[in-house]
């Protein structure tokens, strides 16, 4: 509900809102609404007929959509990674949830970088608030303590005494919440009075669990939201540094680092991430063209993209590899000035500008299935992903020059015959007479593509020796120049 507000900001926040999925037996019912529409009766679970009919012409509604929220989970997640090297999902028994809706973060001896866990806490607040949410947040000894402090109300968190805190922040089942409130038990004091031994006949193993878990006497992990990179060195300043070339220096060992592990499995890096922990955190990334464990070359990438200012002190540099392939065994040629150096050099030259200029400002001439040969080319990303494709590119079809006038030149030719070739043409004020030709080759647009196009080309050759590519349009009769063959 939060994402359709912040991804719509037209919404009134404060208008009841319903979001509602269809159930094969049940028809559509609602699966989520917000405070207002509670106010007004609806209900998770509700017929949406019934839930729109409490609302009348107030309430709006939505259609859940799970892949979305998870994706905008996902982004926050990604956002977190600057307070946490280790950010996870919600966690649920026995397995991963379908549709979480929180967050965790591993935040041991990350205060420090921040002035303190509290600072660090309202970091996170303010950003979150700033991105349009309203989060809840709270920090914890455990996770299941951090949860019901962020779920409880705001008195009883501000006290942190964990026996006052109600029994509906344990992560129990509403079953489990129900039975336990027919007995009068509304809060974890009162839980923890009752015999221990009758809880697992009475309410199941998930309720000992959950309140072990809250006390630290179970063990819990965070699962995180995404694998982390096979290829990852990390750094953990003692203290906050500002100071560039003492960034310089570490990200240096931390690619000497990611180097020999990537060697060590041969190896190459075809993208790397920098993420310099500071306020703002900054992320630097480098594709490359062919897969690299050269520390040099690498190290000359990352400090082309750390020529810019530093968002100010960095208390933690994580250096990855998230996308990398084997290296490729070439045999060493006797004499220099090889192919193989040329190629290397020229791989080397690529990655250089991509990592000063960035991907949009290197381009590739890529040929396209069009007929009008103006359009048969377009200019694409030359990113490591078209590496392949880059090799398997075709040349231009024989009896095509590779350059083309742009815009077409036009000529006055003549023909012996009115739709035949021509025998004679003038071009700077100089006449070209025609020695061999070959053609027609009639290439038409269909009317879908605009302005209809049709002509008739004609490889020819002069007397000088000299091949051009000429084409008549069919509509008017003139001739023009299109391209001339080296």
């Amino acid at each position: 509900m939060q994402r359709l507000l912040v991804a719509e900001r037209q919404r009134d926040p404060h208008q009841p809102l319903l979001l509602h999925a269809r159930d094969s037996r049940r028809g559509q019912l609602v699966t989520a609404c917000n405070a207002a529409a509670r106010r007004r009766g609806a209900r998770a679970g509700m017929p949406l007929a019934e839930a729109t009919a409490l609302l009348g012409d107030y309430g709006q509604t939505a259609p859940a959509d799970p892949v979305a929220d998870l994706a905008a989970l996902a982004q926050l997640a990604e956002r977190c990674e600057r307070y946490s090297p280790h950010v996870g999902w919600e966690t649920t028994d026995p397995a991963p949830p379908q549709n979480p809706r929180s967050l965790l973060l591993d935040i041991t001896g990350i205060g420090r970088l921040f002035g303190g866990e509290e600072l660090l806490l309202a970091e996170i607040q303010e950003e979150f608030e700033q991105l349009g949410y309203a989060p809840r947040i709270a920090i914890g000894a455990t996770i299941g303590e951090a949860w019901a402090v962020a779920l409880a109300p705001r008195e009883q968190a501000a006290t942190r005494d964990l026996a006052a805190l109600p029994i509906t922040t344990l992560r129990l089942p509403d079953e489990t919440i129900d039975l336990l409130a027919q007995l009068g038990i509304t809060t974890v004091g009162e839980l923890c009075g009752l015999p221990r031994a009758s809880f697992k006949a009475r309410f199941g193993e998930v309720l000992l669990r959950r309140l072990d878990q809250l006390t630290g006497q179970a063990a819990e992990t965070i699962l995180a939201y995404r694998l982390p990179p096979e290829f990852v060195a990390e750094r953990v300043l003692e203290y906050p540094a500002d100071s560039r070339p003492l960034v310089e220096k570490v990200v240096a060992s931390l690619i000497e680092r990611l180097a020999s592990d990537l060697a060590a499995r041969r190896h190459g890096a075809m993208q790397l991430v920098c993420r310099l922990a500071g306020r703002p955190p900054l992320v630097l990334e480098v594709g490359l063209f062919r897969p690299s464990a050269d520390p040099r070359h690498l190290r000359q990438l990352v400090e082309m993209q750390l020529e810019q200012p530093l968002p100010g002190p960095i208390g933690r540099i994580t250096l990855s590899a998230p996308l990398v392939a084997p290296l490729e065994n070439r045999q060493q040629e006797l004499f220099g000035g090889s192919r193989h150096e040329a190629e290397r050099q020229f791989e080397l030259l690529v990655d250089r500008l991509h990592s000063r200029l960035g991907a949009a400002a290197v381009l590739r001439a890529q040929l396209t299935a069009d007929p009008l040969p103006e359009r048969a080319v377009e200019e694409v990303p030359y990113l490591p992903a078209s590496r392949s494709r880059s090799k398997a590119q075709r040349l231009p079809r024989p009896g095509r020059p590779l350059l083309l006038c742009s815009p077409p030149e036009a000529l006055d030719a003549s023909s012996v015959v009115p739709d035949g070739p021509p025998v004679a043409f003038w071009r700077e004020r100089e006449q070209e007479r025609v020695a061999r030709w070959w053609g027609p080759e009639r290439i038409e647009s269909g009317w879908w593509r605009g302005p209809s196009v049709r002509r008739d080309y004609y490889r020819v050759e002069t007397e000088t020796g000299r091949r051009y590519w000429l084409f008549r349009d069919l509509f008017d009769g003139r001739w023009f120049l299109h391209g001339e063959f080296d």
